[in-house]
């Protein structure tokens, strides 16, 4: 891409601070959403701009400027040529624009949200998209995770949630009609016509847009004609119908992203209050000051230029000429300011392709003309262009272009374009039944994508006809151009150093094709082409001043110096503060001093070299005294060694009777010793069995008296559990006889109930004594109850202390029981441990094992390689050596056969001249050929060029004439004689013959 800087204010000083009402927030924020609705993935770059931005940067007032700090208040972005045909699809290996793909892999319940007709959907569900780059991350992310920052940023701009909405319904609506497809024939039987083959997809997108399902196909399939006062519909073509279809898509598309610029303009730019104009200043200039950030199409050579490519090629035209223009005004006033003559200045500019583009009769002109004529076409357009054109050297002359192909040689080098679809694409025409029906949908974003048609512009049949795309493209050209001009422009150039997108790495044939597409070599060429080459005087004093040599003086000046060196001023020029050399002078005096430093290097070797000389004879002489001293040191020290082996024997002698005397003693001292040990163990020894004896004595008094103390309080334990366990017996027994007696009172109780009603309705004789055995026995119910109730309380305190002691036996058992499986536990953990460690110890002394067989092996592998080794140098001596005998004896053949040849001839030349027989002298020359065939042919398999030994032009064919010779020649076909028998027989048969 081609990066401007302009400052409009050269006071602004980018010392950028906020002014705390999130300014800056806003600004950066909208970045990530004009690069989700305009930016794609290229063959060349994943997050490609395919549209051309131009960013000014608002800056406050003079307050803060006087003390060096600028702050933002503001931004204004104006979009230019967005590429409109990425809507309908992209090439292998590119996508379309990043907003399909993030909305397509955004959450299902947004989706269902925005259009019920997203869920379950992906890229290969809708033909603009396509599975191709479906899942990609661009910039090591996701495009769910880009779809997130794109909806917090316009959060951040101050778009609300129905707008966003809205905004990514329309493009749901921009996607849908890519499915819309067409059939040739219409549903009237007119075969001219066409029809929707697939009226789902027709339902979905008025689902979308709120269109009428019929009206769509209506819009989609005819074309309403006005004739006079009269209408009529008149039925499309199928290719008709898809690229109504498309241009009403790529249309939509682009007044969505103008549209969103504009909102994004809305709350970035800095208003006055009131008024909504940029602030201005007291004296009528513009209050702010302005950095233009200019981010425009980079040059573009595909395999197939189209349409854009010419629009994006024709803009860094424009570009360039300025980038030239600046480039040569800066060498300009370089010259200037060095005091050096401008006469030799020029540069190579591309006027001619300009005038190609945008001149009176123009590509411009010419294609506008034939997108207004009714039968315009492409192909009529590029001949126009060479018909008109022809004369202009930016025009490439082709043979083997056809008739749609043309080419131009931009300053990047020759491009070939392919004019198909060009009218097409410049007409930029959107179906006016289209338009219409967009203007009832029921989305405010679609309603208002079409602005009215006014009476002013032009018709062409039911489309509408404005100003071309080339046409507005230059008008915003020539206004971007302008605003560049008024500014102090500074070039940014974006290198990538490789495709492969990895650090280190740099493709020299890219990035040099990069630079001639950015316009540095031209900008390069243009500043080395009267002077290519400049240093300062000081660099150039103390580079060359060693080529003077004495042929100036002392202090004088640096153009003395070098017309002293060049012998004249032809070659450079002295400026004020550097020196200018023209092409190859500096390369010739660097070859001089380079030359000049050879010298004075080879003296300096000389010297050191006689340095290096006189130390190693120093040396040598330092190593002779050194060994002079050490053997004299060994004739002393022999000496001395003799002299002290003597007098270790006499020491020897000496300390031995010495060391006799005290051996004596020790030995009666320690037979002492031993006896003195003797006894003392024994005493030692009794006293502690003593003392043992003492200690196990009172130790089980103690223990005896402790366990009688304790055998008491058991037993009495002992003794009251066994009372307990009576008395709980007792009771129990108690307790079930007086159930018992209970149990037989109720029953006689019962009994007397039953008999005594009998007893009063009989007679009231017995009543006496009925009711008082009734008492007798009531009372005697009441007290067994009572005494039953005393055993029932004692029985429940007892139950109760039981139950205690039960549970404290309980709560032990289970705590013994829990601490016995943690010890199992931990004893089956160290069984494992144990057992891999055994295990792994069994490994590794396998493994050690293994290892130690590997390294026998490789050592007997090692020494059998050397072995091998051994023998193969052998073997290659030895065949040295055969092939230097070979050699002697195929020299020594050659001489052989050489000196063969020679008699031959001699014997054949005589035959010639000595005998009239022309026959026998064709016989002996035949023989003489068969005889030279078959020697330098030679038995032992090596080959003699004979041709070389021949006489040229005495050889003939051998007649067959069944000729015997009888001279002891060997015959014809006896090919496998051998030479020397051959020479033996020719000479005693010439002998015999002549004689």
């Amino acid at each position: 891409m081609e990066h401007l800087a302009g400052v409009h204010d050269p006071q602004v000083v980018p010392s950028l601070q906020t002014n705390g009402t999130g300014v800056v927030d806003r600004v950066l924020e909208s970045n990530p959403v004009m690069e989700a609705f305009g930016n794609a993935k290229t063959v060349r770059n994943d997050n490609s701009s395919r549209f051309g931005k131009y960013t000014q940067l608002q800056f406050n007032t003079p307050t803060l400027r006087e003390q060096g700090k600028m702050r933002l208040e503001g931004s204004k972005c104006d979009v230019y040529l967005l590429e409109k045909s990425r809507v309908c699809g992209s090439d292998i290996g590119e996508r379309g624009y990043h907003v399909f793909y993030q909305l397509l892999s955004s959450s299902s319940a947004y989706k269902s949200e925005v259009w019920g007709g997203l869920t379950g959907k992906d890229g290969g569900d809708f033909d603009y998209i396509g599975l191709d780059g479906w899942g990609d991350t661009i910039e090591g992310k996701s495009d769910g995770d880009k779809f997130t920052r794109t909806r917090m940023a316009m959060e951040t701009l101050g778009i609300t949630r129905d707008t966003q909405i809205d905004i990514f319904r329309t493009v749901s609506a921009v996607m849908q009609c890519g499915n819309v497809h067409f059939e040739a024939g219409s549903v009237s039987g007119d075969a001219e016509g066409s029809s929707v083959s697939n009226l789902s997809s027709v339902s979905l997108l008025c689902d979308v847009t709120g269109f009428e399902e019929c009206a769509l196909v209506e819009a989609l399939t005819h074309r309403k004609m006005k004739a006079r006062d009269d209408e009529y519909m008149v039925p499309l073509t199928k290719q008709q119908a898809e690229e109504g279809r498309d241009a009403f898509s790529k249309s939509l598309y682009d007044a969505l992203f103008r549209g969103l610029v504009e909102r994004i303009n809305q709350a970035t730019e800095a208003k006055e209050k009131g008024k909504g104009e940029p602030k201005k200043k007291k004296g009528g200039g513009k209050e702010m000051g302005k950095i233009g950030l200019l981010d425009i199409f980079g040059f573009e050579s595909f395999l197939v230029n189209r349409f854009e490519q010419l629009c994006i090629n024709w803009t860094n035209e424009k570009l360039q000429e300025k980038f030239t223009l600046d480039v040569f005004r800066t060498v300009v006033q370089e010259y200037e300011s060095e005091g050096l003559p401008l006469g030799s200045i020029t540069y190579d500019d591309n006027s001619s392709v300009l005038t190609l583009i945008e001149g009176r009769m123009g590509a411009i002109s010419i294609l506008n003309e034939e997108c207004v004529r009714p039968k315009g076409s492409d192909e009529a357009f590029v001949s126009k262009m060479y018909a008109v054109n022809g004369a202009n050297e930016g025009l490439v002359q082709g043979k083997r272009f056809n008739k749609l192909q043309f080419s131009i040689a931009h300053y990047a080098g020759n491009v070939i374009y392919d004019a198909s679809d060009f009218v097409r694409k410049n007409a930029d025409s959107v179906p006016q039944d289209l338009v219409s029906l967009a203007r009832t949908s029921t989305n405010p974003i679609i309603r208002e994508a079409f602005p009215k048609i006014e009476e002013k512009e032009k018709r062409r049949g039911s489309m509408i006809v404005g100003n071309t795309v080339w046409t507005k493209f230059r008008g915003q050209l020539s206004d971007l151009m302008a605003d560049l001009s008024a500014t102090q422009t500074r070039y940014v150039r974006c290198i990538k150093p490789n495709k492969d997108k990895v650090p280190y790495l740099v493709d020299k044939a890219s990035t040099l094709e990069q630079l001639r597409c950015a316009g540095v070599v031209a900008a390069v060429t243009i500043s080395r082409k009267a002077y290519p080459n400049r240093i300062t005087h000081t660099e150039a004093r103390g580079r060359f001043e060693c080529l003077s040599n004495g042929k100036t003086k002392s202090g004088s000046d640096v153009g003395s110096m070098f017309e002293a060196i060049l012998s004249g001023r032809e070659g450079f020029e002295m400026g004020k503060s550097r020196v200018y050399f023209k092409a190859g002078v500096l390369e010739k005096l660097e070859q001089m001093r380079l030359e000049a430093m050879g010298k004075y290097a080879t003296s300096i070797g000389a010297t050191v070299r006689m340095f290096l000389a006189r130390v190693e004879y120093e040396n040598m002489k330092d190593a002779a005294i050194t060994v002079q001293s050490v053997v004299r040191m060994g004739m002393h020290r022999s000496r001395f060694v003799s002299m002290k082996a003597s007098s270790v024997v006499l020491q020897c002698l000496a300390r031995c009777s010495q060391a006799k005397a005290r051996s004596a003693g020790l030995l009666k001292y320690r037979a002492a010793t031993r006896i003195s040990a003797k006894w003392r163990g024994a005493r030692q020894r009794r006293d502690f069995r003593t003392c043992v004896e003492a200690a196990v004595k009172i130790q089980a008094r103690t223990r005896c008296r402790t366990q009688k103390a304790r055998f008491v309080v058991r037993l009495a334990e002992a003794k009251e559990e066994a009372k307990m366990e009576n008395q709980l017996k007792a009771l129990k027994k108690k307790l079930a006889d007086e159930e018992e007696r209970r149990k037989q009172a109720e029953e006689r109780a019962k009994d007397m109930e039953l008999n005594g009603g009998r007893g009063r309705n009989q007679s009231m004789s017995s009543g006496d004594s009925g009711i008082d055995g009734f008492v007798e026995v009531r009372t005697r119910s009441v007290e067994v109850s009572d005494s039953q109730q005393m055993l029932m309380d004692e029985s429940g305190k007892m139950l109760d202390y039981l139950r205690k002691e039960v549970f404290k036996l309980r709560t032990t058992t289970s705590q013994l029981r829990t601490e016995n499986e943690s010890l199992k536990e931990n004893n089956r953990r160290l069984l494992d441990a144990n057992a891999a460690a055994g295990a792994s110890f069994a490994a590794l002394n396998q493994h050690a094992k293994q290892l130690s067989r590997s390294n026998g092996k490789y050592q007997n592998e090692l020494e059998s390689h050397k072995r091998e080794e051994r023998k193969l140098s052998t073997t290659i001596m030895e065949l040295k050596e055969e092939l230097k005998m070979q050699k002697a004896t195929y020299i020594a053949e050659v001489h052989s056969r050489i000196q063969y040849s020679k008699i031959l001839e001699i014997i054949a030349r005589t035959v010639e001249e000595k005998s009239d027989d022309q026959l026998l002298v064709d016989e002996v020359n035949a023989i003489v050929e068969d005889c030279e065939k078959s020697y330098m042919r030679g038995p032992n398999g090596m080959n003699v060029d004979i041709s070389r030994m021949k006489t040229p032009g005495r050889r003939k064919k051998r007649r067959s004439l069944g000729l015997t010779l009888g001279f002891g020649s060997p015959k014809p076909d006896e090919k496998e004689a051998e030479g020397e028998g051959l020479i033996d027989g020719l000479a005693k048969g010439f002998r015999s013959f002549f004689e």
